[in-house]
């Protein structure tokens, strides 16, 4: 997926975000899962990732991202996953906005499309666990 469909994907989440916060359990982490394209450049992504770390933690967002590889999985074994953890929805959607209106998180996503790299799918999950 290029930057600018995953821009356009972030400013469509937050307001899904917002609504199904109002309807979930916020007691219950949300997990922003994205399938990679790495572009058979992992060392790349993975430095493309880090630098997206450093905006996370100079922004203080408290987002927890992790980075996948995917083993024993059939036809998808090597895929690339990231996940970003946050404690609920409404954080998520306050994510999302602080890290597109960033100037170097929209850089580092430029980085990603020009080397052929981003997301082809992404999706929220929150835990459902019984407890």
């Amino acid at each position: 997926m290029k930057a600018s469909t995953l821009l356009l994907l972030g400013a469509l989440s937050v307001p899904v975000a917002s609504a199904a916060a109002q309807t979930t359990d916020q007691g219950r982490p949300v997990r922003d899962v994205l399938i990679a394209e790495v572009n058979d450049d992992l060392p790349r992504f993975l430095d493309l990732m880090k630098q997206i770390e450093t905006v996370n933690q100079r922004l203080g967002l408290g987002a927890k991202l992790r980075v996948f590889r995917a083993t024993f999985a059939g036809e998808r074994t090597g895929e690339v996953y990231v996940y970003w953890e946050l404690p609920s929805f409404m954080r998520f959607a306050e994510v999302e906005t602080k890290l597109h209106q960033d100037p170097e998180y929209r850089r580092i996503l430029g980085e990603l499309d020009q080397a052929g790299m981003g997301f082809r799918s992404e999706l929220l999950t929150i835990e459902i666990t019984p407890r």
